[in-house]
C-alpha cells in the first residue's frame, strides 16, 4: 500500500512538472504573438510608404497593367502573410484551450492524476468557457485584445496553483519516504522478533528432553532401596 501510494506521488509530480513546463511554453508563444502583431503593424506602414513612394514614380510605368500587377502583388503578399498569422493564432488558441481542460481535469481529480485526454474537438464542446462579456462565447475564440487580460490571468493562477500542489506533493512523497523506512524496520524487527520465538522455543523443548532424561536414572536410585526393603 505505501509503495503504491509512493507511485501516485512520483507520478502526481512528474505530471505537474510537465504542465509547468507546457505553460512556460505558451507564455513564450504568448510573447512571440505579440511580436509578430508589432511587426504586422510595421509591415503595414512599410506597404503604406511603398505605395506613396510608386505612386510617386506612376509616370515612369508603362500604363494601367503595370499598375495592377503592382497592386496584386502587394496584396497577395499581404494575404499570404496574415493567412500564416491566423493559422499559427488558431494552432494557439486551441492549445491554450486544451491545457485549460487539462489543468482543471488535473486540479479536480480526486487522486490528483488527470483524466483521460478528450480530443480538442470534443473539448470545445463539452467546457464553454466564461467570456469576459459574461457570456458562453469561448474565450480563445474572443479577439486578442478582449481575452488576454483574462488569459494571463488565469495562466498565472495555474501557474501558481502547480507550484503549491508541487510542494505539497514533495512534502508528502518526503513523508512516505519516512513512513516507508520506518515500515521496513518494523518489518525486519518483526522477523527477528519471530526468529528468536522460535530459537526459544526450539532451545525450551531440548531443555525439557534433558531434565526428563536427567530424571530417569534419579527415580530408578530412589525406587531400588525401597524394594530391598
Amino acid at each position: 500500500m505505501v509503495i503504491g501510494n509512493q507511485q501516485v506521488r512520483t507520478q502526481q509530480i512528474h505530471e505537474m512538472k510537465k504542465k509547468e513546463k507546457e505553460y512556460i511554453k505558451l507564455q513564450e508563444r504568448l510573447n512571440q504573438v505579440l511580436m509578430e502583431k508589432k511587426k504586422e503593424s510595421r509591415s503595414g506602414m512599410e506597404i503604406m510608404n511603398l505605395l506613396q513612394k510608386e505612386g510617386r514614380q506612376r509616370g515612369t510605368w508603362n500604363g494601367k497593367k503595370a499598375d495592377n500587377d503592382f497592386y496584386k502583388k502587394i496584396v497577395d503578399a499581404y494575404e499570404a502573410k496574415n493567412q500564416e498569422l491566423m493559422a499559427e493564432n488558431a494552432d494557439l488558441r486551441a492549445l491554450l484551450r486544451s491545457m485549460q481542460v487539462d489543468m482543471r481535469d488535473f486540479f479536480n481529480a480526486p487522486n490528483g492524476l488527470p483524466k483521460q485526454s478528450l480530443p480538442v474537438s470534443e473539448r470545445h464542446e463539452s467546457d464553454p468557457s466564461q467570456s469576459p462579456l459574461g457570456g458562453r462565447t469561448d474565450v480563445f475564440d474572443l479577439p486578442f485584445h478582449m481575452a488576454r487580460d483574462q488569459i494571463e490571468e488565469s495562466l498565472r493562477t495555474k501557474m501558481a496553483s502547480i507550484k503549491e500542489r508541487m510542494v505539497q506533493l514533495q512534502d508528502a512523497h518526503k513523508g512516505a519516504e519516512v513512513t516507508s523506512e520506518a515500515t521496513e524496520r518494523e518489518l525486519e524487527l518483526e522477523a527477528q522478533l519471530v526468529e528468536a520465538r522460535s530459537i526459544i522455543q526450539e532451545q525450551a523443548s531440548i531443555m525439557s528432553k534433558h531434565l526428563a532424561k536427567a530424571e530417569r536414572p534419579r527415580e530408578s536410585i530412589i525406587s531400588s532401596p525401597a524394594e530391598g526393603v
